[in-house]
């Protein structure tokens, strides 16, 4: 069944908001805590670091969590209702500490706070990501689905980087707290609205269980799946370098190319690409595979980001321009990686008749955070090592060092996702067989109105 695009509209609202917390705690937080709050690099990137590791605990609960403890609406609903008084608080915990501490923070507050933040994030995602995935049982509709999701999501990037562009050019390009506080608002407003908006429009099909397997076997099935085990280890590559392009965006923008009142004018020419090519990337998805279209998607945008060891001082043009390019061939990359998940869960389905769908998407939602920790806990100490200063002023040795570490280090683990994804063995012809041996077992679908 065709999903229409009001439904799918509806359905990724939630990924406004969820875009709107994700984009400056990436790119604008950990500067933010680094110098304005006073904490420095090390402690930042080490605080960063082993509160996304947290996640290693509350993501695999929360899958779990989501698929056995269903309520009256469903599955997955209550869940993004629920996450939306823990977001409301932790966010103003972490976007505008200047109020609620003053000048400065303390190591233990910055902890304490992003361990409260990534919790109501992992309920919000989860349920989100999962609710999503059970839409349609489609090779290709399910590409469809995510790419929606990622449409809104970078559309709201977008949106949300418009609020510091707009400050830096009005003259507070260098205010960070500014920036973060402003930030904060936007989610604050967007986040029930969205919420309401697809709980209220979208409905459930939970998936009703008739046999129980243990806690070990189903671990044991779990590390047993060799398409999950194949997409996590590229998934965790992906977002590696990714955080730490993100982590150090900011000190690139000021200290390489010069031109701090142009950061996020030059970050949106990236965000901006990506819903222009989504569509592009359904189609080619469409027309080869999910894994290929994937594989070629990573592949283009080590060739465009290997080029920004080319722009110097005053390039923001030529930087934008690259940043645009590497929107446009990294746009499909998320997406087909959740619609690839959807298609791992049917396999699991087959061999343990369960509905696992939060527990997987969990288990990706995992290798994200995990790799945006090892990027802002493993980049911070570079930069540290070959002798940055994110306050200035820096040598050559070090402003080389910023620039290699940048644009080359992460195109060395993005090679192997390549292979990976290219390699992968689930396409459309091999799900069509697992399908047919699910349509012979009992498994009993009831769909779940608002």
């Amino acid at each position: 069944m065709k999903l229409t695009n009001l439904k799918l509209a509806a359905y990724s609202a939630p990924a406004l908001p969820i875009a709107a917390l994700a984009t400056p705690l990436t790119f604008y937080g950990p500067p933010f805590f680094a110098t304005e709050m006073g904490l420095g690099l090390t402690a930042v990137g080490t605080i960063f670091m082993f509160a996304r590791f947290w996640d290693l605990i509350t993501d695999p609960l929360m899958g779990v969590i989501s698929d056995k403890f269903p309520s009256r609406f469903g599955r997955r609903r209550h869940w993004l209702v629920l996450s939306i008084p823990i977001l409301v608080v932790a966010v103003v915990l972490v976007m505008f500490p200047n109020y609620v501490t003053g000048a400065s923070v303390t190591k233990g507050y910055l902890l304490t706070s992003l361990f409260a933040l990534y919790i109501g994030f992992t309920m919000l995602t989860i349920s989100h990501m999962a609710w999503g995935a059970e839409l349609t049982d489609d090779y290709h509709e399910r590409s469809r689905v995510q790419g929606w999701r990622e449409f809104a999501y970078l559309s709201s990037m977008v949106l949300v980087l418009l609020i510091p562009a707009l400050l830096e050019q009005t003259g507070n390009a260098l205010s960070n707290t500014l920036k973060m506080n402003a930030m904060g608002g936007y989610v604050l407003l967007l986040l029930p609205f969205a919420v309401l908006i697809a709980v209220r429009s979208v409905d459930e099909r939970p998936i009703e269980r008739s046999n129980s397997i243990g806690f070990k076997q189903s671990v044991r099935i779990l590390l047993g799946n060799r398409y999950i085990m194949r997409i996590l280890v590229a998934d965790l590559l992906i977002h590696t370098p990714g955080a730490i392009r993100g982590s150090m965006y900011v000190f690139y923008v000021t200290a390489v190319i010069g031109m701090p009142e142009w950061a996020a004018i030059i970050l949106l020419s990236y965000f901006v690409a990506g819903p222009i090519a989504v569509p592009l990337w359904i189609w080619i998805a469409k027309r080869t595979s999910k894994h290929k279209a994937c594989a070629a998607g990573v592949f283009l945008h080590v060739a465009v980001t290997a080029a920004y060891l080319i722009p110097g001082q005053g390039d923001a043009a030529l930087f934008a321009f690259l940043f645009f390019l590497s929107g446009i061939v990294y746009a499909g990359v998320p997406f087909l990686i959740r619609s690839m998940v959807a298609d791992i869960v049917d396999v699991d389905r087959l061999e343990t008749g369960q509905d696992r769908t939060a527990l997987y998407y969990s288990t990706v939602t995992t290798t994200m955070k995990v790799g945006g920790a090892l990027g802002i806990g493993l980049g911070y100490p570079l930069l540290a090592l070959v002798g940055f200063n994110p306050s200035g002023p820096n040598d050559a040795d070090a402003l080389d060092g910023l620039r290699y570490i940048y644009a080359f280090l992460p195109a060395v683990t993005e090679l192997l996702v390549v292979y990976l994804l290219y390699k992968y063995p689930l396409n459309e012809t091999k799900l069509a067989e697992i399908q047919t041996k699910l349509g012979t077992k009992e498994v009993h679908v009831k769909v779940v109105g608002p």
